[in-house]
């Protein structure tokens, strides 16, 4: 999924802290190179401070970073800060290289590790970075990438792949810029905690002592243990996280994980978890005249009125990879596997998408959710897409009448500087 920039509208981070002991002055001032003395720029005395609220888009939108110079300002100060902090050159540029490497995968190759809000990465977005680290031909993507940013940079021979311990270096340098964040204060608390490596170690300690009831238990009983924290605790899943969770599924190619993808795509276009689970292959229409897969959702025993829900690409593309392995047989779009991912027919049961659901969260670090969160999540994405689309109409509306004014009044209207947004490219770097 290739990096997308667009303009949207800024909600304000109530969780965000400033640092308590520092003066306006102190804040804004970073780590220089030794070799600079010329004095500060008068357009560098006018950037906003970086105590200001931060300026983060909400979970529903569709991107995931907002380039906002206050933002930007913010993560450079955290990666001088862990870079200052290397007494031989050699570490320290070992830990830049990483640094570069990160920057390009989670920005889809538009950001440099001095220019790119390190605050706002969440530990999907690091999940789903080091599963793209670890994939063939991702040392050539990533040259390529910053090559196109970087004109005067001529192409290196890289390897084919990275190795394990250059992966972990990378991992390693990830989580100690995400804590430099998160003491600077510019990580909110409920954040930082599920941020830092420490609560990446608990995570995968809570794994490996369950792995062995899961195996046991899991399939033959149906029953599950909540996961610690947040059982019983509703909440919503915000656009980015479903996204990590389809690509976390799509990423270990199997039966398993393609039916588990298609799974959340659908909860991701706004379906709800008793409408997916009464799809049947019928409801899958594919329009050769315009090239449009849609899914057929018929009305529920509840009533309400069907529709018909269009899918992207990459959505289609999860769609047919699970085709793949079910088959034309009739049934239940998304059923049942037996072992070895033979394919049993059966349609979804509470139990198993209660699995489901703590094992990719667990596999994209989502935060814990169940299926009523997803469905609960669906509606609400769905919502606030249509009032989205309310407000860019509005807003075109705007920029016409304040186009008419400027040609025909002479009056040039003011314009408000919201900054470059990113989408993390989940499903893998688009060259």
């Amino acid at each position: 999924m290739a990096a997308d920039s667009a303009s949207v509208p800024f909600h304000s981070d109530p969780t965000s802290k400033s640092p308590k002991s520092a003066s306006a002055s102190e804040v804004f001032t970073t780590t220089t190179s030794p070799t600079s003395s010329e004095p500060p720029s008068p357009a560098s005395l006018q950037q906003p401070s970086l105590q200001q609220p931060s300026l983060q888009p909400s979970p529903q939108d569709s991107i995931d970073f907002v380039l906002h110079p206050a933002e930007v300002a913010k993560g450079r100060r955290a990666a001088e800060n862990y870079l200052s902090s290397f007494k031989s050159e050699e570490s320290r540029r070992l830990a830049e290289e990483a640094l570069e490497t990160l920057a390009t995968v989670i920005s889809g190759g538009k950001c440099d590790s001095l220019d790119f809000p390190w605050q706002q990465v969440r530990p999907y977005h690091g999940a789903a970075a080091l599963t793209i680290l670890k994939e063939k031909g991702a040392p050539g993507r990533i040259e390529a990438l910053r090559c196109r940013r970087d004109s005067t940079r001529s192409y290196r021979v890289v390897p084919e792949s990275y190795p394990p311990r250059q992966v972990q270096k990378i991992r390693s340098t990830l989580s100690k810029v995400i804590e430099e964040c998160c003491e600077l204060g510019f990580v909110g608390e409920p954040e930082s905690e599920t941020t830092t490596e420490a609560s990446r170690t608990r995570r995968a300690s809570s794994r490996a002592k369950g792995a062995s009831r899961k195996s046991k238990s899991g399939a033959k009983s149906g029953k599950r243990s909540t996961t610690t924290g947040s059982a019983g605790k509703r909440r919503l899943l915000g656009d980015g996280e479903l996204r990590a969770l389809v690509a976390a599924c799509a990423s270990a190619e199997t039966a398993e994980g393609s039916r588990d993808a298609v799974f959340f795509s659908l909860v991701y276009r706004g379906l709800k978890v008793a409408e997916i689970t009464s799809l049947t292959l019928e409801s899958v229409r594919f329009s050769n005249k315009t090239g449009i897969c849609h899914i057929l959702v018929r009305p529920g025993r509840s009533g309400g009125r069907g529709r018909r829900v269009a899918l992207a690409n990459d959505e289609l593309i999860c769609l047919e990879d699970w085709l793949e392995h079910r088959g034309d047989d009739e049934g239940p779009l998304l059923c049942t596997l037996a072992r070895g991912g033979k394919i049993e027919g059966k349609r979804l049961t509470t139990a198993l998408l209660k699995t489901v659901c703590e094992q990719r969260g667990e596999q994209a670090e989502v935060q814990p959710f169940t299926p009523n969160d997803l469905s609960r999540s669906a509606e609400a994405l769905t919502e606030h897409r249509k009032a989205a689309r309310k407000r860019s109409a509005r807003k075109n509306h705007e920029s016409s009448s304040e186009a008419e004014r400027l040609l025909f009044d002479g009056e040039t209207g003011e314009r408000s500087s919201q900054g470059e947004t990113i989408r993390f490219p989940f499903l893998g770097l688009d060259l």
